[in-house]
């Protein structure tokens, strides 16, 4: 006799093959159902599942179970057939019934895990993943990947999380590139603001799948965070040549468009995206600063109007809108929208700048001084210099000279070191 092995589904199987057949006679014994029965079967078992013929490997794999002791590979197979059948309850039942065979095996371990998981029981999943991790014998990127994933998910013990899930991750990828751990690491290091290290995720998972736009356009994005334009650019391009009417793409491609100033060139991107609900308010928000910056207020007012109708609790539509309506000199209109724009950011030092020139032009003083000052006392208001020159200028107005020289003088000092932007990004 000479010994063999068959590889199935990752898992290596003794076979044996007859040398000389038929010049020894088969004895009584022989004949009796022995494990060798089935392990002869392997090969044609896992052939009929590679090729999908589920129907002829479920007949083979009952029939074998009727005939043959050794039942764990059959168990195990049978198990994947009826997950693949949407059947996972039964395919739980024939992993653990294998499990109860062999306890020492990691693919039947996993295999459990992934039915559990696929189930939803994710807590479950988790235990048995760990259970297969201490088996294993070399390491396993299947194993290794959902194991970081669950603890990114918060499904494991309380000590267990962010940390421990991005070195579980980190070891999957050692065993190979695989694109679902690059994701999920880049999510991690985009929740913990470091940039780079997403790009660099991101940038591997580009190399196994290039055609990927939803990745193309977070890469963009992320450049833009570390001000790397040109690189933003190139990418959302990209992402635009493989799928032109990619919302996101669009949008930010416009928006690095709308930033430089070319006006036209940003408002022929945000034409070409349609059926967005979600995203449609900061779409026509955009567009609105286009027509603003234009000098076409009425477009811009009206574009902006739909945005904060699409979205009322969206505040740079809100804040944009009332920043158009004072410079079109809607004073009424323009302290609605402010105010309802305060209520959402009560903090934010700019609108109660907008909000005080509205309230000087309706000949209230007393609140627009109050609601100038205030501007000049927020945390934001070290980022737009605007701010103080506003106050300066109203308290000269007011006969409050010494008040005017000093946050003059403020202004004169940031203006040094501070770039002002008209109007909210989006």
């Amino acid at each position: 006799m000479t010994d063999r092995y068959v590889y199935c589904n990752g898992r290596a199987r003794e076979a044996t093959s007859s040398v000389g057949a038929g010049k020894q006679p088969l004895s009584a014994a022989a004949t009796k159902p022995q494990s060798v029965t089935n392990r002869h079967m392997n090969w044609l078992i896992h052939a009929l599942y590679s090729r999908k013929h589920f129907v002829q490997c479920r007949k083979l794999i009952d029939r074998q179970l009727a005939i043959c002791y050794d039942k764990e590979y059959l168990y195990y197979m049978k198990g994947l057939l009826l997950r693949e059948e949407n059947n996972a309850t039964e395919a739980t039942q024939c992993f653990q019934q294998a499990i109860a065979l062999n306890r020492k095996e990691p693919e039947n371990y996993k295999e459990l895990a992934k039915t559990l998981y696929s189930m939803g029981k994710f807590k479950n999943a988790l235990e048995v993943f760990l259970k297969a991790e201490t088996l294993l014998e070399r390491p396993d990127h299947e194993i290794y990947h959902h194991i970081g994933e669950l603890y990114y998910k918060n499904f494991g013990q309380p000590k267990a999380g962010r940390g421990e899930a991005k070195e579980y991750l980190k070891q999957a990828i050692t065993c190979g590139k695989h694109v679902a751990s690059y994701k999920i690491l880049a999510e991690i290091y985009i929740e913990e603001g470091d940039s780079i290290k997403a790009i660099e995720m991101i940038e591997s998972c580009l190399q196994i799948t290039q055609d990927d736009v939803a990745l193309m356009t977070q890469i963009g994005i992320l450049y833009l965070k570390i001000n790397e334009y040109q690189r933003a650019f190139e990418k959302l391009l990209d992402a635009t040549a493989t799928d032109s009417k990619h919302t996101s793409a669009l949008l930010a491609l416009g928006s690095i468009l709308q930033s430089k100033n070319d006006i036209d060139g940003a408002l022929n991107k945000y034409k070409r995206i349609s059926n967005l609900p979600d995203e449609s308010s900061e779409v026509w928000s955009n567009i609105g600063l286009c027509f603003f910056k234009k000098q076409k207020f009425i477009a811009g007012i009206s574009c902006l109007k739909k945005a904060a109708w699409i979205s009322p609790l969206n505040f740079n539509a809100l804040y944009n809108l009332g920043l158009v309506l004072v410079t079109a000199q809607q004073y009424v209109s323009a302290f609605q929208t402010l105010a309802a724009a305060i209520s959402l950011r009560p903090e934010h030092a700019e609108c109660y700048m907008l909000l005080g020139t509205c309230l000087r032009h309706l000949n209230d003083p007393g609140n627009a001084y109050l609601s100038l000052e205030k501007s000049t006392m927020l945390p934001d208001a070290i980022k737009n210099p605007l701010i103080y020159l506003n106050f300066a200028l109203y308290c000269y107005e007011v006969g409050k000279s010494d008040q005017s020289v000093l946050h003059l003088s403020n202004f004169l000092e940031m203006t040094q070191h501070v770039t002002v932007h008209r109007e909210a990004s989006v």
